[in-house]
């Protein structure tokens, strides 16, 4: 088994580099050369904490998987090797490390422990598999493993352990800094647990669920990271300077206790420390909980009084300001101290995270976290009630913030390099060129309906991929989008019995794949999917909104079937893309996803088409005749005649009353004849019929086969 080391220079580039296990654990135990790591545990200023400059330098480490260089230039998955890796972030001690690596080693599904690169967290391996006891053999079905497997170790581990596993957005790409450890603990002969496909559901299922809602870039952890360890290091030197002030008492109690937590609030706002930074760390870091009155809540109203006499000290002038200053200028002051919010333009709510380094995900604001806010706010005194708190975070005082416009404005410049034809060289098809092209245009159509470049139409083109099971459909949809855009905007199990939840999906998902096509019936086919598939925008009801509202539609569309004939309307099946799929899909290899999406960007500023023109629409519809599942009236109209020119010499023009008398002539009682309108509407379907106003009404071009 081989964990990969990746270092990213100031300019982006990326350097990998695999480890063996074995060897793995005995570089941890030194320092680097530099000795950066130990740079990165003193080197921060406590009284001003900023970034530590070295940071690009220190390697990033990815135990889940081993990776490996793509030939299109991207870093993708080389093995699954069954380990989660579980961390728990602010262990105050050296001591308190050493505990943690111990307990986690009880179990005998640990692999390894050791401490991580600030020194103040312990890093966990635990090895996993599947029930049968494989493992992932793709990136793509490797990520819903990990993220279930995560979310049950984390609640294994916190039952043993003394201090609760840290929640982090699980994704089988999750790395750490290169750890620094001199005695790491392993266990050669750990045992995988057997992760079940449907494991049951806490409140803590529940509440974690945010995780996986919208993963922040990279780069914003690591800046996340590095403050964290900064404010760490400021820290630890503040508790000495406190501890030197208060002295070591005769008697330890709650009364010194008390005073030393006064102390650290004035020594953490003399160094302009964020209110809510210096409430986390004080609570976090605590070892003497167990006081009588050392609460949660003391140290919040300790840190609140603190902040607000120092600020009166040095504003004498404002010395009435809480009795002045407006109350909905209290909440938004007290609410921008403690949180961070943004509006999610995209799932229609407002996001929030705690104000301070200790990362945290964003979380929708709900009806009870707006409760919660109004509690907190009536506790400091404030006069107020909900709806005050739900004027501030629903109005437009909070930030806006579109994920898709996030990710696609990080991609970078395009190489030049067709990585979008090249994605669908991965699907084996009878004409490789011309799928090629369809699927371009279709990808290209994608990206714009996101940015919404053509309000107009609707990407209302659907590549259908047919083959017998096992051939990796479904795994290549998932592919097409990043791990970013795909843990919340992909879904391949929409029910299109209702039109409400069909109609939120189309405004927030990306991409929906209609798994097992073949499922939904000619009616639905005809009727209902028809209809959104051209729809450029749709009304909704938002989450905790109520109202319904006219928004833009966002996803477009795929499907996956193992049946051949499953198009029921002839003129609706110019919206399908029907590619056979020939052999297996390879999906070993991830996309270069930030040159795909370049490449997509590119092109369509430049102009490029993104939709069919009428001649290649022509081609389509006679490329999916053979996916078309013929009705009985159709099945019986081909036995006896076939489409024809007028200049066919055996060609003649005959009604629809005609037609019908003479099938029941030629058929018998086998044909169940439907109504004359019916049986009309079902000519006009068929493409190739020639037909013609009279004054008999409609009449077709047909040639007799009997």
């Amino acid at each position: 088994m081989k964990v990969s080391s990746v270092r990213t220079d100031k300019n982006g580039q990326q350097f990998l580099k695999n480890y063996e296990f074995g060897a793995f654990l005995d570089r941890i135990k030194t320092d680097t050369a530099s000795f950066l790591i130990g740079f990165l545990r003193d080197e921060a200023s406590p009284e001003a904490p900023t970034h530590y400059r070295h940071y690009h330098d220190i390697p990033h480490i990815c135990v889940p998987m081993e990776l490996r260089r793509q030939e299109n230039g991207a870093i993708g998955m080389s093995v699954f090797n069954g380990l989660v890796v579980l961390e728990v972030r602010q262990v105050m001690s050296q001591k308190a490390c050493e505990a943690l690596k111990r307990a986690a080693m009880v179990l005998p599904t640990t692999l390894a422990a050791f401490i991580g690169a600030s020194g103040h967290e312990v890093i966990i391996l635990v090895r996993v598999a599947r029930a049968d006891g494989t493992l992932p053999v793709s990136e793509v079905e490797a990520e819903p493993f990990y993220a279930l497997a995560y979310k049950q170790m984390a609640h294994v581990y916190d039952a043993t352990l003394p201090q609760r596993i840290t929640r982090m957005t699980p994704t089988p790409r999750h790395t750490f800094l290169l750890p620094l450890d001199k005695s790491p603990l392993t266990n050669p002969e750990a045992v995988p647990f057997r992760i079940n496909a449907i494991g049951d559901t806490t409140i803590d299922d529940q509440a974690d669920e945010h995780l996986l809602a919208l993963p922040e870039r990279r780069d914003v952890q690591e800046e996340d990271m590095t403050a964290y360890s900064n404010y760490e290091r400021a820290y630890r030197d503040a508790i000495q300077r406190v501890a030197a002030h208060l002295g070591n008492p005769k008697r330890w109690g709650t009364k010194w206790y008390k005073a030393f937590v006064t102390g650290m609030a004035t020594e953490l706002y003399r160094a302009a420390w964020p209110q809510e930074e210096a409430v986390c760390h004080l609570w976090g870091h605590l070892t003497f909980k167990d006081e009588p009155g050392l609460t949660e809540d003391f140290v919040r109203r300790t840190v609140e009084a603190v902040y607000e006499e120092e600020q009166t000290l040095k504003h004498r002038q404002d010395l009435a300001r809480e009795t002045e200053e407006p109350v909905m200028q209290q909440i938004i002051r007290r609410m921008e101290d403690r949180y961070v919010f943004r509006h999610n333009t995209i799932m229609g709510y407002t996001e929030y995270r705690a104000n301070h380094t200790w990362v945290t995900p964003w979380q929708p604001v709900t009806p009870q976290v707006i409760n919660t806010f109004t509690t907190d706010l009536l506790l400091a005194g404030l006069n107020l009630n909900n709806h005050d708190v739900q004027y501030y975070v629903n109005s437009t005082r909070i930030r806006k913030y579109n994920p898709i416009e996030d990710y696609l404005m990080q991609t970078g410049k395009w190489d030049k390099r067709d990585h979008i034809r090249a994605l669908a060289a991965t699907v084996p098809t009878r004409n490789q060129a011309q799928w090629a092209d369809w699927f371009h245009t279709w990808f290209l159509a994608m990206v714009a309906q996101w940015q919404g470049r053509d309000r107009r139409y609707g990407n209302a083109i659907v590549p259908l991929l047919i083959s017998d099971q096992g051939m990796h459909k479904s795994a290549f949809c998932r592919l097409l989008l990043p791990p970013e855009l795909r843990s919340w905007g992909y879904m391949d199990n929409l029910s299109l019995a209702e039109e409400r939840p069909v109609h939120l999906a189309m405004s927030q998902m990306l991409i929906i794949n209609l798994d097992e096509f073949n499922r939904i019936s000619p009616l639905k086919q005809q009727g209902f999917l028809k209809n959104i598939l051209q729809l450029p925008s749709v009304k909704v009801k938002r989450p905790y909104s109520r109202y319904t509202v006219e928004v833009p539609r966002l996803a477009s569309f795929i499907a996956t079937t193992n049946m051949a004939d499953v198009l029921h309307d002839p003129t609706g099946s110019r919206r399908f893309l029907g590619i056979e799929v020939t052999g297996s899909i390879d999906v070993s290899q991830t996309p270069n996803y930030a040159q795909l999406f370049a490449q997509a960007m590119e092109e369509l500023d430049s102009g490029a088409r993104y939709w069919f023109n009428d001649e290649e629409t022509k081609v389509i519809m006679a490329h999916n005749r053979k996916f078309q599942q013929l009705s009985s009236v159709e099945q019986f109209f081909h036995e006896f005649f076939e489409p024809t020119l007028p200049e066919d010499p055996e060609a003649e023009w005959l009604s629809v009353a005609a037609l019908m008398m003479i099938i029941k002539e030629r058929a018998g009682a086998s044909f169940k004849a439907p109504a004359l309108n019916a049986f009309g509407r079902t000519l006009n379907g068929l493409p190739e019929l020639v037909h013609r106003r009279s004054k008999n009404g409609s009449e077709y071009c047909v040639k007799r086969l009997f």
